[in-house]
């Protein structure tokens, strides 16, 4: 696939993700949470007085919102194409003024060197056709003394092996496109009643003890749009922290850390929060590898 033809086929997919997100505001709110002083580990004032960065917003935007919501004095946002436009300014009017968005490439910017105090850049280079020329361009747009943070794939582990397996049945069979194409939370619900029902008439109850509310939280939209997410975007490319740490030094970055969040989800999920959250466990070694990898690091004076 042609770089053009992968980012039009990226932004299509994660445009639909986007806004069935949007759409749930208990899934908008836990994308806003994400991005907060606490978690960057800075003083409670951070953002506010700040011309900021939002490099890959996506169609709903959360990080831009997450930002202005903390004080920033501008956040500048951009995304591939113009489908941009129609739900992130429906999510940012109470910001009318305050943000810029526009349509661009984090591959080639076109923001003059030195620019922003915080550029931030979340699960967009992975699905890249370069990040290291990504990295490039972020870097030339942070202030001397400003922070650029990136969060990107890591590599290894099993969970990391299957997706990819998903990922290449997903392009080759057309039948298993149209299941992850059409899966819905219903589908989810049908699967584990069919299981529970079938385990009961052969005298095992176990299935039917757990409570049916419970059981539609843990299978609900925002894991289906997950799967998807994992399943449907042609690039997840890996890193590991030990040359990402030294693309940072080598660009004269200084305090290069690691962050971490114990993770809010609202679905089965949860039960992966401290493989997440402890990434360099033996078991989550296991299951991610290097894990997912978030980056913050401050550019030399």
């Amino acid at each position: 696939m042609k770089v053009n033809e992968i980012e039009k086929r990226s932004r299509k997919i994660f445009d639909e993700l986007h806004i069935a997100q949007s759409e749930d505001m208990n899934i908008f709110c836990r994308l806003t949470a994400l991005l907060n002083t606490d978690y960057l580990k800075v003083p409670k004032d951070f953002f506010v007085g700040k011309i900021c960065l939002d490099a890959g917003c996506g169609s709903n935007a959360n990080a831009t919102y997450s930002m202005l919501k903390a004080g920033a004095k501008k956040v500048y946002a951009f995304d591939l194409d113009e489908s941009i436009f129609t739900t992130a300014t429906k999510l940012l009017k109470e910001f009318d003024g305050k943000y810029e968005l526009s349509i661009g490439n984090v591959l080639k910017t076109k923001f003059p060197d030195e620019f922003f105090d915080f550029t931030y850049c979340a699960g967009v280079l992975h699905h890249t056709t370069d990040p290291y020329k990504g990295l490039e361009e972020l870097a030339r747009v942070t202030k001397k003394g400003g922070v650029l943070y990136i969060s990107i794939y890591g590599s290894g582990g099993l969970i990391r092996d299957v997706e990819v397996l998903f990922r290449d049945k997903y392009v080759k069979e057309p039948k298993f496109k149209r299941f992850i194409d059409n899966l819905n939370e219903d589908y989810l619900i049908e699967m584990w009643n069919w299981v529970v029902s079938t385990m009961a008439e052969h005298g095992d109850k176990l299935g039917k003890l757990i409570p049916k509310f419970l059981i539609r939280q843990m299978l609900n939209k925002d894991l289906v749009l997950t799967i998807k997410d994992r399943i449907t975007a042609p690039l997840y490319h890996q890193s590991t922290e030990k040359e990402l740490t030294k693309w940072f030094r080598n660009n004269r970055f200084t305090k290069i850390e690691r962050l971490k969040r114990y993770p809010k989800q609202n679905n089965i999920r949860k039960f992966l929060n401290p493989f997440y959250f402890q990434y360099d466990h033996k078991f989550s070694r296991l299951l991610y590898g290097e894990g997912y990898l978030q980056l913050k690091a401050i550019k030399a004076k």
